[in-house]
């Protein structure tokens, strides 16, 4: 009989114990104590040196750095509507003019390109020092709908890949 009150009573008072519990882990409990408020001091200075670096280092460029999963590049992409056409015109700065592909599925423009580069040093038989650097792009975009984009002219100098796209008549 008293194992039994005493478990009813355990059973009653557990809600209670863990409303608490949970209160007192969303207050900080150790917002008081001088060793995590430095802690926490240093993450929030942390947290302010990367963000700097990211707005001085990316400043007008079309990278966005995750720093747990690397970069994700973007290309500037501009659409201007010409009157009887559409212009898209994309940074490729440094892509392969070979690697450039653009599809177009249901009014869908998608452009894919590559970028391969290797630096190789060498004295006698021995590398002193060797790079390799491959980049992709992938953007994509629904068109107007008044777009003829299967009627497309595409063109890449200097770096910038510019897609003419007649209008449906």
């Amino acid at each position: 009989m008293k194992n039994r009150i005493l478990k009813t009573l355990l059973l009653a008072t557990l809600p209670m114990v863990a409303i608490q519990a949970d209160t007192n882990l969303t207050k900080n409990p150790f917002a008081n104590d001088p060793i995590f408020q430095h802690f926490q001091k240093m993450q929030e200075e942390m947290d302010r040196a990367f963000a700097e670096f990211r707005n001085k280092a990316f400043k007008g460029v079309a990278i966005e750095p995750n720093f747990s999963k690397g970069f994700s590049f973007k290309p500037n992409t501009d659409l201007v509507d010409k009157g009887d056409n559409y212009e898209l015109k994309m940074d490729l700065a440094g892509m392969d003019e070979k690697s450039i592909k653009i599809d177009v599925k249901d009014n869908y423009l998608s452009v894919q390109a590559k970028s391969e580069t290797q630096k190789e040093q060498k004295e006698g038989d021995k590398i002193i020092h060797q790079e390799r650097h491959v980049g992709m792009v992938q953007r994509g975009m629904t068109l107007p709908k008044d777009a003829d984009a299967v009627k497309y002219k595409s063109e890449y100098k200097n770096g910038v890949l510019t897609i003419t796209i007649p209008k449906k008549k």
